[in-house]
């Protein structure tokens, strides 16, 4: 008894120099708000939209992000069947901040990191989806931006310098090539992707009627011309154009039978008549209106033309953009996505 007495005194002072010195610990950083701050807030820093989050708890870092909510995003904009034209405007889906991933975002981030916000995108009720087959004309003029086609069927000696002033209005284009063009001309087909350019399907032959096809005349023209820009520059083609803007429900349902989509356009350069560049400048300017498809070709004058209008294009703030991204129902996010409305 003696012994186990003995041994029990022994042990109880470094027992309780332990448990008063984590009652003090305890005491510290319950009462010590700074201290808990350091270890257990957002790091030194943090900036969530220019906003410090630095030392902030999870409660406080969720309300903010709530607030920021509340007033950011946009709301769907549903597609719209034009029935004039038996053509769809795509839709748009609404931006929402996602506050349990920001705010995970904000508690994880290193010190000094500056932070936007995490967005989900919201689909809308009506969605091009539900219509395959119908043609656009158009992107959602919602989009302040401008989409340019250029079919090729020849031209080919005008195409590299059409790419250089492209590239030095940074813009990007979506060429629509025939099977027959690109065939012949494998590695301009590949130098037209590897600048970050989209590529459309325009038939094999710019001698094909589609209306005057039967069905297994199309796809035959599809699916040729499919495998040959895959072989060249390794993408399939999601939009078909047709020649003369000529087509007809059947030729509407095997394109949609075939993953893409039938593309026209809402501005007609009219560039393979030779207007003068005048001409075609002053009808892009009077008409280019967000959402539009400009038509144009390889030519010596359009060349010229990209020169002097995609300066001023870009002056009135429009994006010259691929078809694809165009049509596209998710919005750009350029960090600026504004109130909600």
């Amino acid at each position: 008894m003696k012994a186990k007495a003995f041994r029990a005194r022994r042990w109880f002072k470094p027992v309780l120099v332990l448990a008063l010195l984590g009652v003090a610990v305890l005491l510290f950083f319950t009462f010590d708000d700074p201290l808990r701050r350091h270890f257990s807030g957002v790091k030194k820093g943090v900036l969530l939209q220019n906003e410090p989050m630095e030392g902030l708890f999870r409660s406080e870092v969720a309300a903010i992000v709530a607030e920021m909510a509340r007033v950011q995003g946009r709301k769907p904009v549903d597609a719209c069947l034009d029935e004039a034209r038996k053509a769809i405007i795509p839709e748009l889906n609404g931006l929402e901040v996602d506050q349990e991933a920001t705010i995970d975002l904000v508690l994880n981030a290193p010190a000094g990191a500056k932070l936007e916000p995490v967005y989900c995108e919201i689909k809308p009720a009506l969605r091009w989806e539900h219509y395959p087959s119908l043609p656009a004309y158009q992107g959602n003029p919602r989009k302040h931006a401008l989409a340019l086609m250029i079919n090729v069927a020849w031209g080919e000696e005008y195409l590299p310098r059409l790419l250089q002033v492209l590239q030095k209005n940074r813009s990007r284009a979506t060429f629509f090539l025939t099977g027959l063009w690109a065939e012949k001309n494998e590695e301009l087909v590949f130098r037209i992707a590897e600048a970050g350019h989209e590529l459309g399907n325009h038939g094999y032959s710019d001698a094909e009627v589609f209306t005057e096809l039967d069905s297994w005349a199309i796809s035959r023209s599809l699916r040729q011309t499919n495998e040959i820009i895959y072989d060249a520059a390794g993408v399939y083609p999601l939009w078909f154009t047709p020649h003369k803007g000529e087509f007809n429900d059947l030729t509407l349902e095997l394109v949609s039978r075939h993953g893409m989509r039938t593309i026209l356009w809402t501005l007609d350069t009219v560039d393979w008549k030779n207007p003068g560049v005048k001409v075609m400048k002053d009808k892009i300017l009077d008409h280019a209106a967000p959402g539009t498809i400009i038509l144009m070709h390889p030519t010596a004058d359009t060349i010229t033309l990209l020169e002097e209008v995609l300066p001023l294009l870009r002056e009135r703030q429009f994006k010259i953009i691929t078809v694809g991204e165009l049509l596209s129902p998710s919005w750009p996010l350029s960090g600026d996505v504004g109130a909600a409305r």
